[in-house]
């Protein structure tokens, strides 16, 4: 008897930061379970994090690349925020393949909610703001927060700036009026379960809303 071979899940973490790429697949593993293979790679773009336009350039070529050397899988995250390489990985693969950012932001405008985007990297603005208008749930959005530490910072201990971002999900509802909090970035991947159970709050981190996108 013949057997459906497994379903593969590809995520392309864009940078070159493993540590990432670990929480990425973690969280996804404990969202599928067995239903599907997890694959979780950096794209070869050299970069240590994407925190500006000009990284989210450098990185597309890359993404791209990585996409296409895994034909087999069932569908595709690309885990950045800014979602390098989204629009030319579609044109150029079969595959079903969806951003962090795209994702993250439809999921948390679902229904007509209000949102609010907490992340980091200022240099971002331009970026973020353009997708939201794109996406067309401009009138929903409640803010833009930016959290006051680097990604390197973050990385290196989460748990240490936890508690700032508790905080400032906080200041996103109580604020801003918002009624979901998107935590904006691969380095926040699992971390919007948890926020969200101990603050009883509306949180996302993206990864569920990539992996929902995809029907996995």
């Amino acid at each position: 008897m013949n057997q459906t071979p497994p379903r593969k899940l590809l995520i392309v973490n864009p940078n070159a930061n493993f540590e990432v790429t670990a929480w990425l697949a973690a969280e996804a593993r404990r969202l599928i379970g067995a239903s599907a293979e997890v694959i979780a790679v950096n794209a070869d773009s050299g970069l240590p994090a994407i925190q500006t336009p000009e990284d989210l350039q450098r990185a597309s070529e890359s993404v791209v690349s990585a996409v296409l050397a895994c034909p087999g899988a069932s569908g595709v995250l690309i885990a950045a925020f800014g979602d390098p390489g989204l629009r030319a990985a579609r044109a150029q693969s079969v595959l079903p393949i969806v951003g962090l950012g795209e994702s993250g932001i439809l999921a948390a405008a679902r229904r007509g909610r209000r949102f609010s985007i907490l992340t980091m990297g200022v240099a971002m603005r331009a970026p973020i703001s353009a997708k939201v208008a794109e996406l067309g749930v401009g009138g929903q959005w409640a803010s833009l927060r930016f959290l006051p530490f680097g990604i390197a910072q973050f990385v290196a201990d989460r748990e240490a700036w936890r508690p700032v971002v508790a905080a400032a999900a906080r200041a996103c509802v109580e604020n801003d009026g918002a009624e979901v909090v998107l935590l904006g970035g691969a380095p926040f991947a699992g971390l919007g379960r948890p926020l969200r159970l101990e603050l009883g709050l509306e949180i996302s981190d993206g990864v569920e809303a990539g992996i929902g996108r995809l029907g996995m």
